[in-house]
């Protein structure tokens, strides 16, 4: 067939095939010694298939001009050229959602007010954030807290990302009582919260909702060592907000702060209680 009819065949523009003949990508069947028309045959679609995985593979024309000449074209080359843009498009992920967590962080701190690094008790105002949460209750006699966390996080983090969203950080736990609140309860009553910046549909049999964090007026305890004498911090921030006349209006927050340089260190915990006069 001549080289039209080729053109509508394989969706190749005439100068791309042209310019394919040049480079020895695709050369056409026999070219007419008479009036120097090239002219294709339907096998050649095969190469013409060839040359779109190649394109989808990433590679330039010259890269497949290359390709073509070489004798080792096979499928050992092939793989290799898979597995490269593989790596590639594998890293490009990672940084796109490193920049989401960044996003996401960033989101969470102007929410919070900002966070004050330095020791001593402040005031500040945050703002309402949505979140994929799970409340639940546990008795303290029947296993520690560690045992108890663990698993209810492992829960709401694959619900987030079964769900298609992108954990963040900072995460937080409100505690309603048996911890920092009403001490003496015998049943800790707690809420893990990951904020969020776009609903999700979780399945509800997991236990898990979607809504969004109130803003409050919270007064705010930074503890720089991490967990480490969380207690200490907790029972500071109740005295100075009894000793200045507030009452608690809900749920005592614990805000974990991360290492931006390595998101598995806990590098600062914030307490926050929600108060009016």
């Amino acid at each position: 067939m001549k080289i039209d009819a080729f053109s509508k065949i394989s969706d190749i523009s005439v100068y791309t095939l042209r310019y394919y003949d040049r480079l020895n990508i695709l050369k056409p069947l026999r070219v007419n010694e008479t009036n120097g028309y090239r002219e294709y045959s339907s096998q050649q679609l095969l190469r013409v298939a060839e040359i779109n995985s190649l394109k989808e593979l990433g590679l330039t024309v010259k890269e497949m001009a290359h390709f073509f000449a070489s004798d080792s074209n096979d499928a050992q080359q092939i793989r290799e050229i898979a597995d490269k843009q593989i790596k590639e498009l594998r890293h490009l992920i990672n940084q796109t959602e490193q920049q989401i967590k960044h996003i996401q962080t960033n989101l969470f701190l102007y929410n919070n007010g900002g966070i004050n690094f330095m020791n001593g008790i402040t005031i500040k105002h945050t703002r309402p954030f949505l979140a994929a949460t799970l409340r639940t209750k546990y008795q303290k006699s029947s296993k520690t807290y560690d045992q108890f966390s663990e698993n209810i996080w492992a829960t709401l983090e694959d619900g987030i990302k079964n769900s298609g969203g992108i954990l963040s950080s900072p995460c937080l736990t409100m505690y309603y009582s048996g911890l920092f609140l009403r001490q003496d309860d015998e049943y800790v009553d707690q809420e893990i919260v990951e904020p969020i910046t776009s609903e999700l549909k979780i399945d509800k049999a997991s236990g898990i909702s979607v809504r969004e964090i109130p803003a409050e007026k919270v007064a705010s305890i930074i503890n720089n060592d991490g967990l480490e004498n969380i207690g200490e911090s907790g029972n500071e921030l109740l005295k100075w907000v009894t000793e200045n006349n507030y009452q608690i209006s809900g749920a005592m927050r614990e805000i974990y702060h991360m290492n931006p340089n390595d998101s598995k260190k806990l590098l600062t915990v914030e307490l926050q209680l929600p108060i009016e006069q």
